[in-house]
């Protein structure tokens, strides 16, 4: 069941029947910027905000499955303070690391020294140990992932008899300089060409992705590896699609990470370009899609208990996770919250995730008694 609950964060997580559910909690909780936005206002007594942001953690470590983790978006003002706050309620040993995310196209000059074009998500685990890598990606079958590797430190690797393929004619390739203007490489022994392969194991020298383990392993299989001219640069052919380990730069310059332009597009698609009509500080679609791949699996349930216009929930019910959210402002969840999931369930919505279904699942709003009464 998906859970839409009208409450404060800290109240709505106390609810033990949420305890031990959540393999990822995603949280964008007010920054304390000082600032008053359409729908909520974003200033606190400083020890008032850690106050709240610690009973918070809390209460989502207590939801979090064994192997669960915790994303904490925020920009640079207070991250070292909830980075301690983070310390003391999972446990300095269970920090996983911080992710950079280029939010802007274009500086926007607000700050009289520094352009500020970046915010950060802290990540913890509820135990580190138990914890899976981050993969968000696969690559494909036959992927060709090259053997060296600029900047990596020179080695030399001997590939086995039989390991690589070549397209070009049968030879004896001697020994000598393979060099490029980028790389300087060796072939350390005489290379025997024959029917396609090479007859004979022989080293190369080189700063290279791979150790001599991995090779030697790889090398089982024949025709592993494959050089596509007489000056080696062998690559080797993936025989599995392998998941990707997410970076801690997500970047629109380096690997596609969308940006705030790209949120408020799809916030003003979603509701509307009327003045008061979209959300004031949405966080883009395609931002959490990468990170719920990541850190979950299709049937796994993810918690946002800051909903906001409800990114995270929406996201989820595209990838076919099954989601908590909480929201204390019953205007935002009229507003945003249900509409937007609303469209989703009725196959109206504008932004569908390629490669995923949809979930059917419908959803439940509540406000819990005790909240009601707090």
């Amino acid at each position: 069941m998906n859970l839409l609950l009208n409450a404060s964060a800290d109240i709505a997580l106390a609810d033990s029947q949420l305890h031990n559910t959540v393999k990822m909690a995603y949280l964008d909780p007010p920054y304390n910027t000082g600032r008053k936005f359409a729908q909520y206002s974003d200033s606190s007594p400083v020890k008032d905000w850690l106050a709240m942001l610690e009973r918070t953690l809390t209460g989502v470590r207590a939801t979090l499955t064994e192997d669960g983790s915790v994303f904490v978006h925020l920009d640079d003002k207070y991250i070292h303070r909830v980075r301690c706050v983070m310390d003391d309620v999972f446990g300095e040993q269970n920090y996983i690391g911080t992710m950079i995310w280029e939010k802007k196209n274009r500086a926007s000059y607000l700050h009289a020294q520094l352009a500020d074009v970046t915010d950060h998500i802290l990540i913890y685990a509820k135990d580190k140990s138990k914890m899976a890598p981050l993969v968000h990606s696969a690559t494909a079958v036959g992927k060709r992932i090259p053997v060296h590797n600029k900047g990596n430190k020179p080695s030399v690797l001997e590939f086995p008899a039989g390991s690589m393929t070549f397209n070009f004619s049968d030879r004896t390739v001697p020994a000598g300089e393979m060099n490029t203007p980028t790389i300087e490489s060796a072939l350390l022994d005489d290379l025997i060409v024959e029917n396609g392969t090479n007859k004979n194991a022989f080293r190369m020298s080189g700063p290279f992705r791979y150790g001599q383990d991995a090779v030697t392993k790889m090398g089982e299989t024949p025709g592993a590896f494959i050089a596509p001219k007489p000056l080696l640069r062998p690559s080797f052919l993936s025989t599995e699609a392998k998941g990707k380990v997410l970076t801690n730069l997500q970047s629109f310059r380096v690997n596609g990470s969308p940006t705030n332009e790209d949120a408020r597009a799809e916030s003003e698609l979603i509701f509307g370009t009327e003045k008061g009509d979209d959300f004031d500080t949405p966080k883009p679609e395609a931002l959490l899609e990468r990170l719920i791949a990541a850190a979950t699996q299709p049937g796994d349930r993810v918690l946002d208990c800051f909903a906001g216009s409800g990114t995270t929930l929406a996201v989820a019910q595209k990838m076919g996770r099954a989601w908590t959210g909480v929201e204390l402002s019953p205007k935002t969840i009229s507003n945003f919250i249900q509409p937007r999931l609303d469209g989703i369930l009725a196959g109206t919505d504008p932004l569908p995730l390629d490669g995923y279904t949809a979930s059917a699942q419908a959803y439940t709003v509540s406000t819990p008694e005790y909240a009601a009464a707090a």
